[in-house]
């Protein structure tokens, strides 16, 4: 398999770009402002939004394993910011406390 860097400029602008509405957005999640606030005020979409609760939705009904936020845990932490069950310093209180372990990837599953 063939293994490429497509999209990865696509992930730079949207991380760390200035205009990016996914920046914008998650920007002012970390100055307060709730889900709600920041869709009513704004017509612009930021399509992580729907993207992030659509995969952890995904993620729960077709995998079945315990504890899929320490499978997952950036998209998890994510969700949970959104549902407003945790502030943005929660979440990454929460990614910065995960224990340490040996990942791996298995691209047979994916390729």
């Amino acid at each position: 398999h063939t293994h490429t860097h497509k999209g990865v400029g696509d992930t730079f602008g949207t991380c760390f770009g200035p205009l990016s509405r996914n920046r914008q957005f998650g920007y002012r999640l970390g100055q307060g402002d709730t889900m709600e606030e920041i869709l009513a005020s704004t017509t612009e979409v930021a399509e992580g939004v729907d993207t992030s609760k659509a995969l952890v939705k995904m993620i729960r009904k077709e995998f079945n394993g315990y504890r899929l936020d320490l499978k997952y845990p950036i998209l998890f932490g994510v969700a949970a910011i959104l549902e407003g069950t945790k502030t943005p310093l929660e979440g990454l209180n929460d990614l910065m406390t995960i224990p340490m372990r040996r990942e791996s990837f298995d691209e047979s599953k994916w390729f």
